[in-house]
């Protein structure tokens, strides 16, 4: 048995979606302009245009999760990624994406 009369604060449940899908087993809900999400086969750049020229947004490695949006070009691909609490959209080349089945 717990006493809980010596809590001074009562501790508040978290309702969040990624919180109950954690704690479920379910993924979590992505937003509806994500078509999959994925890691990339090797570290890279997202870019501001599709374009290996164009300004760097961020670089990421392997462990970093993609948010795929848009899978219609030929060279890149456009991204999503959450780095520091923020979330980057971007380009990235399709090359470093695994295939999807």
């Amino acid at each position: 048995m717990a006493c809980t009369a010596c809590q001074t604060e009562i501790e508040k449940q978290d309702t969040s979606e990624a919180t109950i899908a954690s704690e479920t087993g379910m993924p979590p809900v992505l937003p509806a302009d994500v078509l999959y999400v994925t890691k990339p086969l090797i570290k890279g750049e997202l870019y501001s245009k599709p374009d290996f020229d164009s300004p760097t947004l961020a670089h990421f490695d392997t462990s970093q999760q993609i948010q795929l949006l848009d899978t219609t070009g030929t060279l890149f691909l456009k991204a999503r990624i959450d780095k520091n609490a923020e979330s980057i959209t971007g380009y990235i080349s399709k090359a470093i994406v695994p295939e999807q089945r």
